[in-house]
């Protein structure tokens, strides 16, 4: 997740439109697959999955390097002119010029801080272009969660972020905002429906699958049964409310919230978690950036502490104050 300076609404209408187009691109080049997003006006949701940096670059041939540096170059001349310097390299200096040369391009691909570091910087570059004015466009560096890759977990995530237009109030339902993952699979997109499928546990599928993975998504985002309350007599449309079927299940349940409930609202741990999944998950990944997070403590994962998600482990215990630098 990444901000615009101040909060500014800067990412409005064709704007939006033009990030799309460039986190289109920007993933192609990097090689990163765009599961789920979502633009809003001041800032960006991105659910994405890195591949193994080490065994994606090493299946990269000159070929391959020169198709997607074609995605990113500006000029057919530049590209021509790294196309030269490559079989040059190649035929001159093949132990170490040429290997050297093709790792500086490498080097940003299966990167997820070179992936926002240039998708950012090319947006801000053709904003500021647009409208005439300098400087920096985004507020410091991007939040992440590193993600198990799980069914729930990722259905949560995916969940948590088409919602956001609709917990700011902009649409009542989350179909509706073309900007989303949601919207455009419902729009006939079909990348981003095989990104909903695959956040469900289907990695192919067809007309008929889709049709059945779109209700259930539809099921969770809206609380799995949450009813709306007939319109008012003067008309209008029907407000979200709790019928007498969901209080009683809301009794049977005693008061527990499901996870679908839970994403309705904003959870810290969504944006500020660093890590989510089972404790085997979150304990791997803290052990291997103990060095970096500078802690003493002997183990990393922590429970969540929001209802609905029991079972779940953090590597940040969000209910404690953190310290400000």
């Amino acid at each position: 997740m990444s901000r615009i300076i101040e909060g500014r609404f800067v990412l409005e209408g064709p704007v939006k439109e033009k990030f799309r187009e460039l986190l289109e691109i920007q993933c192609g080049f990097a090689g990163v697959e765009l599961i789920c997003f979502c633009i809003m006006s001041n800032h960006i949701h991105l659910l994405i999955e890195v591949p193994n940096a080490e065994e994606h670059r090493a299946a990269i041939d000159d070929a391959e390097l020169l198709r997607r540096l074609a995605l990113v170059t500006r000029s057919e001349e530049q590209l021509i002119e790294v196309r030269q310097m490559l079989a040059r390299m190649k035929e001159q200096c093949p132990e170490k010029g040429y290997p050297e040369y093709r790792q500086r391009f490498l080097d940003r691909m299966a990167d997820v801080s070179m992936f926002m570091k240039e998708l950012k910087q090319r947006f801000t570059q053709w904003y500021n272009k647009k409208v005439q004015r300098k400087g920096p466009l985004w507020e410091d560096r991007f939040k992440s969660v590193l993600l198990e890759n799980d069914e729930t977990v990722l259905l949560t995530m995916a969940a948590y972020i088409d919602l956001n237009p609709v917990r700011a109030g902009i649409v009542e339902d989350p179909k509706d905002y073309r900007w989303s993952s949601y919207g455009e699979a419902v729009a006939g997109n079909r990348a981003r429906r095989r990104g909903l499928m695959r956040v469900l546990g289907i990695e192919h599928g067809g007309q008929q699958q889709w049709r059945t993975c779109q209700a259930q998504y539809r099921r969770y985002l809206y609380g799995l049964g949450e009813e709306g309350q007939p319109a008012p007599e003067g008309g209008g449309k029907a407000r979200l409310g709790m019928s007498g079927g969901a209080v009683e299940k809301v009794k049977r349940q005693g008061g527990r919230l499901s996870l679908a409930q839970v994403v309705r609202v904003r959870v810290r741990y969504f944006s500020e978690g660093l890590a989510l999944g089972s404790e085997a998950f979150v304990e791997e990944v803290f052990v291997r950036h103990r060095e970096q997070m500078r802690v003493k403590r002997r183990r990393g994962a922590r429970a969540l502490r929001s209802p609905g998600i029991a079972g779940w482990r953090g590597l940040v215990d969000l209910r404690r104050p953190r310290a400000v630098s």
